[in-house]
């Protein structure tokens, strides 16, 4: 679709060039389409960014409901699920993904309007999950927007902090390796920092337990 192939090309332009550093016309050019179209679309680029930003946006959130709704023994379990499917999501997109994080980390009226009402919704859902997890006696006790500023901070940071990760570790988000092996490090990060003094983490001992016996 044309409206498709136009957020790909201004994702492109925007990540390599900056938002402000991109015009309608390259846009356009790069898309092979008039214009004009642009505007019929979008009414222009602000609302090119918004649509690029909101799309991103609403597939993250609705990743994170479906999580939530799989069966597990535990809450814990299901932050889990969360992590692996956000991660996943960055990953088949994360062109897009690198992009829309950069973004929200500007102090703009502009990203805010987009971004705050999703910022919530995806704040509600964890508190959701993390209470039912103190609820259970899994995870420990401790103030909720601390706890979701640690988990989330580790979910994303892989693709907000992209070229860090490559240059720096030599090591690439968007390749499929890499999410199995991040999200091993990160359960053995949270079962740590989350779960309640006793409560052990059978799935990832038994994935220690596996790597030491190869």
């Amino acid at each position: 679709m044309t409206r498709d192939k136009m957020l790909e090309a201004a994702t492109i332009l925007f990540t390599s060039k900056g938002f402000d550093g991109t015009s309608v016309r390259e846009i356009a050019r790069k898309t092979g389409v008039n214009v004009s179209l642009v505007s019929y679309y979008f009414g222009g680029k602000k609302g090119l960014l918004e649509a690029l930003m909101v799309d991103f946006l609403e597939g993250y959130i609705e990743r994170l409901e479906e999580a939530m709704k799989v069966t597990h023994p535990n809450a814990f379990e299901t932050m889990m699920e969360m992590a692996q499917s956000s991660l996943l999501y960055m990953q088949d997109r994360h062109l897009r993904a690198r992009f829309v994080l950069r973004e929200m980390t500007l102090d703009s009226t502009l990203i805010r309007e987009i971004t705050s009402t999703y910022l919530m919704k995806e704040k509600h859902l964890y508190s959701m999950v993390l209470k039912k997890g103190m609820q259970e006696g899994v995870i420990e006790s401790a103030p909720l927007h601390w706890t979701i500023m640690h988990f989330r901070g580790m979910v994303l940071m892989p693709f907000l902090h992209h070229q860090y990760v490559r240059e720096v570790f030599h090591m690439h988000p968007q390749q499929p390796p890499f999410v199995m092996l991040y999200q091993k490090e990160l359960r053995g990060w949270a079962s740590k920092a989350l779960l309640k003094k006793g409560f052990i983490d059978e799935s990832f001992n038994s994935s220690i337990q596996n790597a030491a016996s190869h």
